[in-house]
């Protein structure tokens, strides 16, 4: 694993006009759009030709409506628009659980709550390239006593060929653990379903990540937790007081397999999953400890590849942090007397590389809850933390190269943390990370504890470069305050499957306005 190699570079890209460190790309701004006009709040997906977007408008006297667009990318410039009121199912109103885009087309997937025979509906609605409503689309249905007992998941395959619907009835504290499994063609039919039980209690387990191959397997993470003593009230000390479990399903049988990962002298204390890499792998990254989970702390990282068909281990790396690294986190009061790091990290990204290699990032967040009594009121605020980014790049050959740490510090109060976080961009071989960070960080970074940026209004737009050469660059693409624009990293997009390119959602008073960054064919 070799050292990251940190460059700050300076350098203010103004839109219209990325330049400097990063020479392959320009950033395309489009006209301002009126917020009452497109009610937009995100950007779901794009292609190599367009991008995607989707929002609400409600109110007192107004039931849901949904807005859905489309943009032409070079020209961040609207094609159409189509306002969609709310979809009545059996004469019942439908809630929106997420959009996703296949083929150009919008996939809308609805759940409706029936009290009269205590049955929750899973519905798709697609409007295909030019928006035009499809037939509304029955998916599954489970049995729910209550509006909030059950929910389905949805999750597409790598390629969309085909997508699963994961469903989970309500909790139960004394059954075992147990959901059912539906996988569906792009044609809508139904390839298989199954139902799942777990020898594990339900309140003793909690599926962390399910994922669909392309050929219709299922894997998914079970994090069990290890029931305390019959005779105390504590955990062994030092030892781990969760565990996590992989397991396959085969629709063409009745297996359930869990997964050995030769793990056992280490404690995870996070992981992720990703199917379809090249010569047909599963990739399986995280994070582990020695120390055990009570003192949170983590010490390296691992990474296993698994032949999708067969299970069996095509490789496998454990790395602890090299001094220096850890070092990095001694400078911020973040590690552990020098041999761990005194944070609790959660798995955000598992992308592909196009030479089959792997980026695997993972962010330090916290949301802090404080209950208040303020003139005989109860007032509670809810705090956001969005800190320090962990990142490690991998071989075709499931070596880890490289682990970079971008220290950060972001922190926001009731407004659900929308500015913070970050946005993924895979180049090949290098990784993006852009952010909003404080403008005195510009010469801080890698030297000095971060300034926390509270203001993101007037904070610098950036973008942290990892390359092959284990090289890191702090880059200022724009400032916010200067631009008087306010960039939404978790509402903007990139795709996996495109690389090199993103769009930007960013805000301006009671404007939307969108930034496309095309890379240089």
């Amino acid at each position: 694993m070799s050292r990251v190699l940190i460059k700050i570079l300076i350098f203010f890209l103004f839109p219209g006009a990325l330049s400097a460190q990063l020479p392959s790309y320009d950033l395309e701004w489009s006209t301002n759009y009126r917020y009452r006009d497109v009610f937009t709040s995100n950007v779901v997906d794009l292609d190599s030709n367009f991008f995607y977007t989707q929002g609400s408008k409600s109110g007192l006297l107004i039931t849901n409506q949904w807005y859905l667009a489309k943009y032409d990318r070079k020209k961040s410039k609207q094609i159409w628009q189509i306002e969609v009121e709310r979809i009545m199912y059996q004469g019942i109103p439908t809630d929106l659980l997420s959009v996703h885009i296949v083929n150009g087309q919008f996939y809308l997937f609805l759940e409706a709550y029936n009290r009269r025979n205590d049955k929750k509906y899973l519905l798709l609605q697609i409007f295909d390239e030019n928006g035009n409503p499809k037939e509304l689309k029955l998916v599954e249905s489970l049995d729910s006593r209550r509006r909030n007992h059950g929910n389905f998941r949805i999750q597409f395959s790598e390629d969309r060929t085909n997508f699963m619907i994961f469903s989970s009835p309500a909790y139960s504290l004394r059954q075992p653990e147990r959901f059912a499994i539906s996988v569906y063609g792009a044609d809508l039919q139904l390839n298989w379903s199954k139902d799942v039980q777990l020898d594990i209690l339900d309140r003793y387990v909690k599926i962390n990540d399910v994922d669909l191959s392309n050929s219709g397997e299922v894997y998914f993470i079970a994090e069990k937790t290890i029931p305390r003593r019959s005779t105390g009230d504590t955990w062994n000390w030092g030892m781990p007081n969760s565990e996590y479990l992989i397991y396959k399903v085969v629709g063409q049988t009745d297996d359930l397999k869990e997964i050995d990962l030769g793990l056992n002298n280490v404690f995870v204390t996070n992981m992720g999953l990703e199917l379809d890499f090249s010569d047909n792998l599963v990739a399986i990254g995280g994070f582990y400890s020695e120390r055990g989970y009570l003192n949170s702390s983590i010490k390296g990282m691992f990474y296993v590849t698994l032949d999708q068909t067969t299970n069996k281990n095509y490789s496998k790396e454990i790395v602890p942090f090299r001094p220096e690294f850890i070092d990095g986190f001694r400078m911020l009061g973040r590690s552990r007397r020098g041999k761990e790091i005194r944070e609790d990290f959660v798995f955000r990204h598992f992308l592909h590389r196009s030479d089959g290699g792997a980026y695997i990032i993972a962010e330090d967040y916290e949301m802090e809850v404080r209950t208040v009594m303020q003139n005989n009121n109860t007032v509670t605020n809810y705090y956001y933390y969005y800190n320090d980014i962990i990142a490690f790049g991998v071989s075709p050959l499931g070596e880890i190269e490289w682990s970079g740490h971008i220290p950060k510090r972001q922190y926001s109060k009731n407004d659900g943390g929308h500015a913070s976080g970050y946005l993924p961009l895979v180049d090949g071989k290098q990784l993006y990370i852009l952010f909003n960070d404080h403008p005195s960080n510009v010469k801080r970074f890698g030297d000095r504890r971060p300034i926390v940026v509270r203001n993101f209004r007037r904070s610098n737009f950036v973008a942290v470069s990892i390359n092959e050469d284990s090289e890191m660059h702090y880059n200022v693409l724009y400032s916010n305050s200067k631009e008087d624009v306010m960039t939404l990293p978790k509402r903007s997009s990139s795709n996996e499957s495109l690389q090199k390119d993103a769009v930007l959602f960013s805000v301006r008073n009671s404007k939307i306005q969108f930034g496309s960054l095309l890379h240089h064919k």
